[in-house]
């Protein structure tokens, strides 16, 4: 910062440019689209601090969490499973560390940072700014001493994020016993979660979170020494939360790419125990509308394709395309059955019940909310067609013959999966009903083409799982129809 910048009419905004682990002003931006945009970001900051004022410089945020922790603490004090026995272990890590937090927060960070609040309404300090153009987020950059304010304007959904990183926060190491009796499944359960939230810290396995359950799970699934640090704070909407940073120094790392090819391969039962961490991370459990959906973004699309592949064909998954993410879905029965068979996993059903009352795991919660419903309808039935990366459905009609149909609300969108099935080697129609464009391969086009037997399997499946005998009559005729038994 410059004398000549104290208390002047504009802020200095410029590109930032990397000088060991901090960024320095570099050309000035001349852009006005982004300096108005830069400014939207410093309103947003101020606006959130001013609403969270109390609770940041009480510290109120950090007491909570400890409350919440303690209590957690006095309900288990009696419970003498080897599980929640290591659990309370993590979580009296935690609360050593908030505590440390806290008296530096009271000591130092909360002050630099109304310092630096100070500085920044006289236009006072410098705005580092990187990230340009619609895939990259915008980041603006604020420093003072022990304290960077990082404001985010996500490129992918316009969100914006603040977090304040706190240096000289030192962790500690927390070392975990091995509480699953089946191996094989914790390493399914750990690729679920690297394929998701994990990261690589030096080669080890690693996680960031806010939600302590997570910390405790995560923790809980990488047997050994495990280093927990607090490494800032999200000035959320509507709360503050406290960051953790998690590294498993007793595991070695594998990259997404090896866990991918890792996971295609596992039997039906591993698939399953993969995805109860992979929901956990990157999922949703609804259990109003009865489904279990996971979001995955579109730059992880590729990795993930075989996955989902075999989710769609083997368990019922369907999938949707939208804006910046896969959204890939199991719904009703299914989706009632695959909670029920994480909870039929001694191991799975455990995290989940011990997630389940720790601070805020009401996703766990709903897992088992969701179990305890009643199944009421057959779940959708789904393919990914060979060859494209298209989901249709399969529609067994009145006259027992099948019809593969998906749609698009776009005309241009729906004309460009035509061309792919084409391409592909298959012959669709398109038609319009009730506003939307449908996509569809008839019967015959289903018969005299590879798409048979992916269909007949999932035909078959069907018929095994329905229990209504009029209903059952139809499939068999469907398959009968399709000439699925003529190799059999």
């Amino acid at each position: 910062m410059s004398s000549a910048q104290i208390n002047a009419d504009k802020p200095r905004i410029c590109w930032g440019v990397r000088r060991g682990r901090r960024l320095i002003c570099g050309e000035p931006v001349t852009d006005e689209a982004v300096i108005e945009e830069v400014l939207e970001l410093v309103e947003e900051l101020k606006r959130r601090i001013e609403r969270h004022r109390d609770n940041l410089g009480t510290a109120a945020f950090i007491d909570e969490l400890i409350d919440l922790l303690e209590r957690w603490l006095e309900e288990h004090r009696n419970d003498k499973g080897r599980r929640v026995r290591e659990a309370r272990k993590i979580a009296r890590k935690m609360i050593k560390l908030l505590r440390k937090l806290k008296k530096k927060w009271v000591e130092v960070y909360w002050r630099q940072f109304m310092e630096l609040m100070g500085l920044l309404e006289r236009n006072a300090i410098d705005i580092v700014v990187t990230g340009k153009g619609n895939e990259k987020s915008l980041v603006v950059h604020i420093y003072s001493t022990d304290v960077t304010v990082k404001v985010t304007r996500v490129a992918k959904n316009g969100g914006i994020t603040i977090f304040l990183t706190l240096s000289e926060l030192k962790g500690d190491d927390v070392r975990v016993s091995n509480t699953f009796s089946d191996e094989e499944l914790l390493k399914a359960i750990q690729r679920g979660w690297e394929m998701t939230d994990g990261g690589i810290m030096n080669g080890h396995p690693a996680m960031g979170t806010n939600q302590p359950w997570q910390v405790i799970l995560w923790s809980l699934c990488y047997p050994g020494k495990i280093h927990v640090l607090i490494y800032g704070i999200n000035i959320n909407e509507n709360d503050v939360s406290v960051k953790w940073y998690l590294v498993a120094k007793d595991h070695e790392a594998r990259s997404k790419e090896e866990a991918a090819k890792e996971v295609k391969n596992f039997d039906e039962e591993r698939i399953k125990a993969f995805l109860a961490p992979a929901v956990w991370g990157d999922g949703e459990v609804n259990v109003g509308e009865r489904y279990v959906r996971l979001i995955i973004g579109l730059a992880k699309y590729e990795l993930w394709l075989g996955i989902i592949e075999r989710l769609i064909n083997e368990l019922g998954f369907t999938m949707k395309i939208r804006d910046y993410k896969a959204e890939v879905a199991v719904n009703s029965s299914k989706a009632i059955k695959l909670v029920r068979d994480w909870l039929s996993m001694p191991d799975i059903r455990e995290l989940i019940e011990l997630g389940a009352s720790l601070p805020g795991g009401e996703k766990l919660r709903r897992v088992i909310e969701m179990a305890s419903k009643e199944v009421e309808e057959l779940g959708s039935s789904s393919i990914v067609i060979p060859g494209t990366n298209i989901s249709m459905s399969i529609d067994v009609k009145g006259d027992c013959r099948v019809e593969l149909r998906t749609h698009r609300k776009d005309k241009n969108e729906a004309l460009k999966l035509v061309e792919e099935l084409r391409k592909a080697g298959y012959k669709p129609s398109m038609y319009v009903s009730r506003g939307n464009y449908i996509i569809s391969i008839t019967h015959a086009n289903v018969r005299d083409s590879p798409l048979r037997e992916p269909v007949c399997q999932k035909l078959g499946e069907w018929l095994e799982d329905e229990k209504d005998e009029r209903r059952k009559e139809r499939i068999a005729k469907a398959m009968q129809n399709l000439k699925c038994f003529d190799e059999a």
